[in-house]
């Protein structure tokens, strides 16, 4: 018999013993023996489902892994490709060399791209901040994946937060797993499918962000990497030219290893430009184009001398009207890119009318002031350097999400209390009690560390994870026992209490991290989290309607001070269930919400909005700016689009 129909089994002899013990008047003894029976169910079950498991992923499952992983990697990297303007027919024409290498060995990225897969081996990838070190990274990763004989999935990790004090196989599986979180799900991998991709050689790293690791180069770090991967395992690795050779002073990686990517000359600047401006804009560009064209080297040159510069130059100055020029106003360089990344935001999120075909609300234009727009955006960037809408809790004071848990535990419970206890003629005590449990419940749990995006599904137990279990299966205990024993007397009371507990505890550990079906993005791992729990809530509802049912109908309230003049069983039982489902839904949802991500991005969105630093639509604001392009999707977190905007919307003052 499997372990569900068990517990169903044990479930109905407990009810056995509540009817008899109720219909019965029985003593003692016959509710020890429910609370006994229940948890001989309880144990019984939970045997079942957390008896050891196989120590690692089988083969199957590790096939398995590695296609999902594949699915999603291309699906992620394809979406990001077009809004990084990487599509072949609009990719900007970088050149790269070898660092060792002359003019005569000069190749385009592309080249770089298809030699790679045709031999992959251990490379890095240096050039200026802009110079498109990200975007090949992307057109490898998408190449590989094409490649219909490689069995590697190539995966893009910033290690910008790793710690060379941390053995880098083991950051490499944190970050796979915070990155591609469904690979987590024991049931269709195993446990142990991110190790084993590791361990067979099938992940292919692409490593950016090196050079974000600190001010100051770490020369530990690229020791560290080559000592911790296998000899021989293939990897990219992409950071700032400058960075990189400070870096690199005790010459781990050898100069044949490394790929410089070129600046643009002028005069591909000034083809680019007349290839992509239109008829009409040309005579508003044409004193920038004189200027590539008879001033070499020039201040204007060095400043769109990178892809992401010469992009955003092109982005500011779309519009009818802009004037180019004004770039020639600048004396350095410097002072135009400063320029160029301070604008560009407000052109960007400028508000301009839909499209009158366009019916999706939220890609019409918001309507928020732009003043405020920037100003939220530059809150973010001084805060936030990954925008993980589940970690923007994390800048909210602590006795601001332990109030919320208060006010909200306590006012939800209070108005609990009321309804069960008003029933009887006891409404202030329902208040006072409702609001009190309620309010040290949500407490207790606004100290429950937040976790990340979950969605509802069975799933084994495991050891380490009981402990932050029983902290909702004691808040669910002692609600039910509190709920019913003021009612109906300790020892239902205390039964029901253990009813609850086990539910809340089982509601909790029912959870895990989110599905690859489909691109996981901030707004689809929402979505999941909320869906988890409302499914909570239903189950409480549906708890609550049974002990409720049990407890009018077949119990009765005759003797209890029933103030609603209703006597048939049938009625009573009918209401009983009505109010058991308020109360049930009430309890497990208010719990599971009040630690749930969803539930701490609630608190962290309105606290923000309060104190003025972002929208309290704070979801919709975020896609906003990214359908503007000034952010960028990498799996289920927002990126300002590139680390210099990020920098200079930061800058003080």
């Amino acid at each position: 018999m499997s372990g569900r129909k068990q517990l169903v089994l044990w479930l109905l002899i407990v009810g056995g013993f509540l009817v008899v013990g109720f219909r019965e008047g029985a003593t003692t003894i016959t509710w020890v023996l429910a609370a006994v029976a229940g948890a001989g169910g309880v144990a019984n079950y939970l045997a079942t489902v957390v008896k050891p498991s196989a120590t690692t992923s089988t083969d199957a499952q590790v096939d398995d892994a590695a296609a999902a992983l594949a699915n999603k990697v291309r699906q992620q990297w394809d979406k990001e490709l077009r809004a990084r303007a990487l599509v072949e027919d609009k990719r900007l024409p970088v050149r790269c060399r070898p660092l060792y290498g002359g003019s005569e060995t000069e190749r385009t990225c592309d080249e770089v791209v298809s030699a790679y897969v045709d031999d992959p081996h251990r490379m890095v990838v240096t050039g200026k901040s802009g110079a498109g070190k990200t975007g090949l990274l992307i057109l490898l990763a998408l190449a590989v994946l094409r490649r219909q004989s490689s069995r590697s999935v190539p995966v893009i990790l910033s290690v910008s937060d790793w710690n060379p004090r941390q053995n880098f196989q083991e950051w490499v599986l944190e970050a796979v797993l915070g990155e591609y979180p469904f690979l987590a799900s024991e049931k269709r991998y195993g446990p142990t499918a991110v190790l084993e991709l590791l361990r067979r050689g099938r992940l292919l790293l692409l490593l950016d962000n090196l050079d974000q690791m600190g001010a100051e180069p770490d020369t530990s770090a690229l020791r560290t990497i080559e000592r911790d991967l296998d000899s021989g395992r293939p990897f990219v690795l992409a950071c700032q030219s400058g960075y990189f050779a400070a870096a690199n002073a005790a010459g781990t990686i050898p100069d044949s290893d490394v790929v410089v990517l070129l600046p643009f000359r002028p005069e591909e600047v000034v083809d680019h430009l007349r290839s992509r401006i239109p008829q009409v804009a040309v005579d508003r560009w044409e004193p920038v184009l004189e200027e590539l064209r008879e001033n070499d080297p020039s201040p204007l040159g060095a400043a769109l001398e990178t892809p992401f510069m010469l992009t955003l130059a092109q982005d500011v100055y779309s519009e009818r009207g802009s004037k180019p020029a004004d770039l020639l106003e600048l004396t350095d360089a410097d002072a135009m890119r400063a320029a160029l990344l301070r604008d560009f935001p407000r052109k960007a999120l400028d508000e301009r009318p839909g499209s009158p075909t366009d019916h999706e609300p939220s890609s019409r234009a918001p309507g928020w002031d732009l003043d405020r727009q920037v100003d939220w955006l530059t809150f973010l960037a001084r805060e936030y350097g990954e925008i993980a809408w589940w970690e923007l809790v994390s800048k909210v004071p602590r006795w601001v999400v332990v109030a919320r848990g208060v006010l909200v535990g306590g006012g939800v419970s209070a108005v609990l209390g009321l309804l069960l206890l008003g029933l009887f003629g006891r409404p202030v005590l329902g208040l006072v009690v409702g609001f009190a449990l309620g309010a040290a419940s949500g407490a207790l749990l606004a100290r429950v560390p937040a976790e990340p995006p979950r969605r509802f599904a069975f799933r084994r137990l495991r050891g380490v994870e009981v402990a932050r279990d029983l902290v909702f299966a004691v808040v669910g205990a002692v609600a039910g026992a509190v709920a019913v024993g003021l009612v109906f007397g300790g020892l239902p009371g205390a039964v029901t209490g253990l009813v609850f507990g086990v539910l809340f505890g089982l509601v909790r550990r029912f959870t895990e991290l989110t599905d690859p079906a489909g691109i996981i993005t901030p707004t689809s791992s929402l979505h999941d989290d909320r869906k988890a729990v409302l499914t909570a809530t239903g189950l409480g509802a549906a708890l609550g309607t049974a002990v409720g049912a049990v407890l009018g109908g077949v119990v009765g309230v005759a003797d209890l001070g029933l103030v609603v003049p209703v006597t048939d069983p049938l009625l009573v039982g009918a209401l009983g269930a009505a109010v058991g489902l308020v109360l049930g839904a009430g309890g497990i949802g208010l719990a599971t919400y009040s630690t749930s991500a969803c539930g701490r991005y609630d608190t962290a969105r309105i606290w923000l909005a309060l104190t003025r630093r972002t929208p309290l639509r704070l979801m919709r604001f975020l896609h906003h700016a990214h359908q503007r392009t000034v952010l960028r999707l990498v799996g289920p977190t927002y990126q300002f689009r590139h680390e210099l905007l990020r920098k200079e919307l930061a800058r003080p003052g």
